[in-house]
């Protein structure tokens, strides 16, 4: 039978041993480029993007948005849902007939893989997007 003192004695146990992993959520994330980056609107044709902004996406489903610091092995990984703005949309929207569906926020969801610093206190990410289905891009192929 588990009783309060067994699970007490557990847990104090557990505090004595160090914490190799840590799994945690993220709550809040936005981001801005730093320049405008080409932004493909057919097989041919490109825009330049504007400065981009990315925010975590508020109808994503918050148990995506989590990530898991691993100690011993240098390394933490980040998969969060976001959306992402485009002002260079706005511009081609203006100029042309096109959709005006790509004024939409793009929905997408971010997977980082990030190698410690070796004092703890910073990462070095190498990052991927996916777009979701529904979204202007889903099922675009990189370059």
């Amino acid at each position: 039978m588990l009783t309060t003192e067994a699970i007490t004695a557990r847990r104090s146990e557990q505090l004595d041993q160090p914490v190799e992993r840590v799994t945690f959520g993220v709550k809040s994330f936005y981001g801005l480029s730093r320049q405008s980056v080409p932004l493909p609107i057919s097989d041919t044709q490109t825009i330049e993007s504007g400065q981009v902004c990315v925010m975590i996406d508020p109808d994503a489903d918050q148990g995506g948005n989590i990530g898991t610091i691993d100690y011993p092995g240098g390394k933490l990984k980040v998969r969060y849902a976001v959306q992402a703005v485009f002002p260079g949309l706005y511009e081609l929207l203006r100029a042309g007939d096109h959709d005006p569906r790509l004024l939409a926020p793009v929905r997408m969801i971010a997977t980082d893989d990030c190698i410690l610093t070796g004092d703890l206190r910073g990462w070095h990410a190498f990052g991927c997007l996916d777009f979701l289905p529904g979204s202007v891009w889903a099922g675009a192929s990189g370059g």
